[in-house]
């Protein structure tokens, strides 16, 4: 029987995805000046590392390594997958200048060398840039479940809990305040691990705080939000280890995933964007990997149409500011007709394949 899966987690994913497109393909509205990049950029990578705190069920059956194997074994085959079919069209898009013209061409040893170094994490393609997260994520949650069964088997489990939870708190803000830039983006990792925690005590206590997140506060959520960001304080922008302010990061980043689980309520009244939201969540390292390279095509077309030049084409990673609402539609919506429409394809050839020879 098929796992039921969990509504809530599902749509927390879908406006965590959507959000990354949203903050790609826009930084301030035109017209009214809203700033959507930084406010998306407050919680759309850390609210995947609170549902994996959500979604973490301690066993006693396996090892912790094991558990780090079963999931490296769900995340490393589509990391490869993608970072092949990028690197092999890496030099096509250069072609039509879908990558800036200065870019190096890829020999064959480039290719061979690349495509080894993404079955560790090494892949570097600007239309995949968006990977980086996946590697940087899968060490986060690699570090928690190691805390977390180290922790279980101390005499007070709790104290070392709120400890590992305090500490790593500690470790990561100082070490993004600082600058540190590590392998993997370990030092984003780092802070990560606190906010899987707060998804698994939420989780835990999930049935009494969901009494008072309703969809009605998710406007006032987003008040305070921007209020913060007007202060001019600084922005959070993970992959570049700005965090805002080593004060304000955990508060502004739990106001942030508050509010995208008070949307989620609202969502989840509604059964077109529930279905969407949840489409969107369960795809979503698909998503994060083609929805940069459809912004680009999408751009492709527009300057065939409008007879632009390369360099319109060639800026990164959209072109044109004021048709930020179809790059958010297109963001989602083409990988997914792309991933179901492989799906579908896949299907259709096993059904053939069984027929002919299994008449």
């Amino acid at each position: 029987m098929e796992k039921q899966r969990d509504t809530l987690i599902d749509l927390l994913k879908g406006i965590g995805i959507t959000s990354i497109v949203i903050g790609h393909s826009s930084w301030i509205l035109p017209g009214c000046n809203f700033p959507i990049g930084p406010f998306v950029y407050t919680y759309h990578l850390m609210i995947f590392f609170f549902v994996a705190g959500m979604s973490f069920k301690p066993r006693n059956d396996i090892t912790p390594y094991m558990q780090i194997g079963k999931r490296l074994g769900g995340v490393l085959p589509i990391y490869v997958k993608y970072s092949i079919v990028f690197i092999l069209l890496h030099n096509f898009f250069l072609k039509i200048h879908i990558l800036k013209s200065d870019t190096i061409v890829y020999g064959k040893l480039d290719i061979i060398k690349l495509i080894f170094e993404a079955c560790i994490f090494g892949t570097s393609e600007a239309m995949l840039s968006a990977f980086w997260f996946v590697s940087m994520f899968f060490i986060g949650v690699s570090m928690f479940m190691l805390l977390y069964y180290h922790a279980e088997k101390m005499k007070y489990p709790i104290i070392w809990h709120i400890l590992c939870g305090v500490l790593t708190a500690i470790v990561g803000i100082w070490l993004n305040d600082n600058e540190v830039i590590l392998q993997y983006h370990i030092q984003t990792s780092v802070l990560g691990i606190t906010v899987i925690y707060l998804g698994y005590l939420f989780q835990h206590y999930r049935q009494y705080m969901m009494k008072y997140l309703q969809w009605w506060l998710s406007p006032i959520l987003g008040i305070v939000i921007w209020k913060i960001l007007s202060l001019n304080i600084g922005m959070v922008e993970l992959s570049a280890n700005m965090i805002l302010h080593p004060l304000i990061f955990y508060p502004i980043t739990i106001l942030g995933i508050t509010f995208c689980i008070c949307i989620a309520q609202g969502f989840d009244k509604v059964g077109v964007l529930r279905t969407l939201f949840c489409t969107a969540g369960k795809n979503s390292y698909h998503i994060m990997a083609l929805h940069i390279i459809t912004f680009k095509c999408f751009d492709l077309m527009i300057c065939k149409i409008w007879k632009l030049g390369n360099e319109t084409l060639e800026c990164f990673p959209y072109s044109f500011e004021k048709l930020w609402p179809i790059y958010y539609i297109v963001g989602v919506a083409v990988p997914l007709i792309l991933v179901y429409g492989e799906r579908w394809l896949i299907e259709r050839t096993r059904i053939a394949i069984n027929k002919k020879f299994l008449k």
